[in-house]
């Protein structure tokens, strides 16, 4: 039975039987510098038909000293560029 029940429902059982529950941490399609997110627009084919589709951000996980202490974020390209920049 849960073997059916875990492959109907198998995203909400995982949730639901996490461990340390308040201590999950939902990470969004977010530059942590400046915080460029996921825009939205449209597709434009031949006849200029107008399908919708998103824009997301160019993110990367790098390492960065924060306060003396080497801490993984997520940057954007265009950050990371400004970041190599003023060093």
């Amino acid at each position: 039975m849960y073997g059916k029940i875990r492959k109907l429902f198998g995203k909400i059982i995982n949730w639901i039987n996490a461990p340390n529950c308040c201590e999950r941490i939902i990470i969004m399609a977010k530059c942590e510098n400046c915080g460029k997110t996921t825009t939205f627009g449209h597709n434009r084919s031949f006849s200029m038909r107008a399908t919708n589709r998103s824009f997301k951000p160019n993110l990367q996980k790098i390492s960065v000293y924060e306060n003396g202490k080497k801490v993984k974020k997520l940057f954007c390209a265009k950050c990371i560029r400004t970041l190599a920049k003023s060093k």
